[in-house]
């Protein structure tokens, strides 16, 4: 994986490896059976953020933000990061995470050069507190030991976490997402941000999740929009028009904002195809592209 950050492995890693198990069975099987793995990639809001101002600029109004499968929350924090996505600059220059991103192709981003967030929510089935040292330590273990700069990002993000830690609740987003976001105030631009988490929905599941965002536009008498990174596969079973699923599987991510009006009716445009992690970025949606070499 050295394309991910990853630096070659030592051969005698494995039996080093295989020796420290065999001394800690027993801490490690009651590990395993209390915990399951829930990864927080805080890069991924380098993909989310030209979206996010998508919807800024449209609404003329700050976001909620309301995150599915949030995890610790690292990515409600968006707008504490700083970026620099292909030449822009962007977000907070003196934040102690500070995220590069590769443009591909012929077309930049429209990189906002900051968000405002009034108000944010992360809802998750087992919300993890970044302020806890042993949530802190079973999210180091998630990093894969050779990606070292996946490992200081998330040091830099959980510190900004202690100090400014995100709202969580414990919930289902099949089920508990129109109460939720009922909490929004209602002078901002409500934003559902889900980034790959559908994948481990069934596809059943993603449409009653679809159906919740329609409710909550209903009886939230406002547009409510979903950023959401996925798999192709995974953006083609939503059933919004986005992608035709690919013959051979999981297909490559990408990057799609839908919007859910209180009249039911739902528009959705494919932004980017993306790394899932947020190293680079091709934006395929010419209609809010800037075009390679003018100011974003």
């Amino acid at each position: 994986m050295a394309g991910d950050g990853a630096r070659p492995v030592d051969d005698a890693l494995y039996p080093t490896f295989a020796t420290f198990l065999d001394a800690h069975r027993s801490e490690l099987e009651a590990l395993v059976a209390t915990h399951t793995t829930q990864t927080n990639e805080a890069r991924r809001t380098v993909v989310t953020l030209p979206a996010l101002g998508l919807v800024a600029g449209e609404r003329g109004l700050p976001l909620a933000l309301l995150e599915v499968g949030a995890s610790a929350g690292l990515n409600l924090l968006v707008d504490r990061f700083g970026f620099r996505i292909g030449p822009v600059e962007a977000g907070m220059a003196a934040s102690g995470v500070h995220l590069d991103c590769e443009v591909r192709g012929d077309l930049l981003p429209p990189v906002p050069t900051s968000v405002s967030v009034a108000w944010r929510l992360g809802v998750d089935l087992n919300p993890l507190d970044a302020r806890d040292p042993d949530t802190r330590a079973w999210l180091r273990a998630l990093v894969w030991p050779e990606h070292r700069d996946r490992m200081a990002v998330l040091d830099a993000a959980l510190a900004i976490a202690e100090l400014h830690p995100p709202p969580l609740v414990r919930g289902d987003l099949t089920t508990d997402l129109p109460e939720l976001g009922a909490s929004a105030p209602g002078a901002s631009a409500l934003v559902v941000v889900s980034t790959w988490v559908l994948a481990y929905v069934t596809p059943s599941l993603r449409h009653t999740f679809v159906g919740e965002l329609r409710q909550l536009a209903a009886e939230r008498g406002a547009d409510v929009w979903l950023v959401v990174g996925e798999g192709q596969s995974i953006l083609g079973s939503l059933g919004l028009g986005l992608t035709d699923e690919p013959p051979d599987g999981y297909g490559p991510s990408m990057l799609a904002l839908c919007r859910f009006r209180p009249d039911g009716s739902d528009e959705s445009r494919l932004l980017a195809e993306c790394h899932a992690h947020g190293r680079w970025i091709r934006w395929l949606d010419a209609a809010t592209a800037v075009p390679a070499g003018e100011p974003a």
